[in-house]
């Protein structure tokens, strides 16, 4: 059975002649407006083709990703060009963000747990279960024998939604609930001053 290759023998001869035209372009008597018509037929050729070939990748499985890479663009501009492909459009990619030193992709998205409370390895058991990782917020190792220290705080808060395999920060402390840094007495007022003075001439006479 023939294949409607009519276009595509266009499109051939278009190559031909661009081709010709862009050697001899510097010439006199080379058409510049044929060259435009050329790039006009081979264009929507291409589209064509691209369009065809993003909803075959789409309807065998293929991700936004897969197909981003191979056009040499993002996942989210390939998603916003060709979401109509897909019946429901298709979930939007998430954009990447920069945690640390690293970078996150899209990812599915998750709630962190209330960790507080917890001991050190506990807390990072319910982590792992949620997908995510907890590490000690000066991103030190904790040692083993400080693992079943009480954790007083985390970052991001219970209830934030973080891309799956997000590092959650933990404070900790001994004996439940407490503070991140010890706590400082208030300097003393002028007026507490003056009481003190007075209670130690009190005292002297």
């Amino acid at each position: 059975m023939s294949r409607p290759w009519g276009p595509w023998r266009e499109g051939r001869r278009a190559v031909e002649h661009l081709a010709r035209w862009y050697a001899d372009r510097d010439r006199a008597g080379t058409d510049p407006l044929a060259a435009l018509s050329d790039v006009g037929l081979l264009r929507r050729l291409l589209d064509e083709a691209e369009l065809e070939a993003v909803r075959s990748a789409r309807r065998s499985g293929r991700s936004w990703a897969e197909i981003a890479t191979k056009l040499g663009v993002s996942r989210q501009s390939a998603w916003e060009r060709w979401r109509d492909l897909d019946v429901d459009g298709g979930p939007a990619p998430e954009p990447a963000r920069k945690v640390g030193a690293g970078v996150l992709t899209g990812r599915r998205r998750v709630t962190v747990p209330d960790v507080v409370g917890l001991t050190f390895i506990d807390a990072q058991a319910r982590l792992a279960e949620r997908g995510v990782v907890g590490v000690h917020h000066d991103l030190t190792v904790i040692e083993a024998a400080d693992a079943d220290a009480t954790v007083t705080d985390q970052s991001p808060e219970s209830g934030a939604r973080v891309p799956r395999g997000s590092r959650i920060q933990l404070w900790t402390g001994r004996g439940g609930a407490g503070v991140r840094e010890p706590r400082r007495p208030r300097p003393t007022t002028l007026t507490g001053r003056k009481v003190d003075d007075g209670l130690r001439e009190q005292a002297v006479g």
